[in-house]
Order: C-alpha cells, then structure tokens, then sequence
C-alpha cells in the first residue's frame, strides 16, 4: 500500500521517514498533484552480501559466503 504525500509535508516528515516506511511500504511525493519521485525501504538480499563478499577477498579471513548466508538468516528471523 502506497502512501502519498506533498513535497512540502515530506520535508516536514523527513526524520520519520523510516517508520513512515515500515507503516506504509512505500511513500509517493507529489508536487502540483502530480508524481515527483517513489521513496521505497532498503532490504538488503543475500545477492547484495555475496557482491561484496566478492570485492573482499582475503585468504586469512574465513569463508565470506557462509557469514553471509548467516546472517541473511538472522536478518529473516528478526
């Protein structure tokens, strides 16, 4: 469910933008009632953890794929 909200109220709200988020799942701001741009929350996938796992590469640190797949795990279970 979207919500939608004026560019001037969306300033106004801006420090609580993340609970607004969580609440709504996604908030539209309109300017002169029409669509200027879609503010959507982050999730991180267990894709996004492997890329970087990727870019970090050090043969002294263990295996990155098994840390990211934990806690892709315990972010699920939250």
């Amino acid at each position: 469910m979207s919500k939608y909200v004026g560019a001037k109220e969306f300033r106004q709200r801006f420090p609580s933008i993340g609970e607004d988020l969580k609440r709504w799942g996604e908030i539209v701001v309109l300017k002169r009632s029409k669509p200027l741009f879609k503010v959507l929350p982050f999730e991180e996938t267990e894709a996004d953890l492997l890329g970087r796992a990727d870019s970090q590469a050090d043969s002294g640190q263990p295996d990155l794929y098994e840390i990211s797949r934990i806690v892709h795990d315990l972010r699920k279970n939250r």
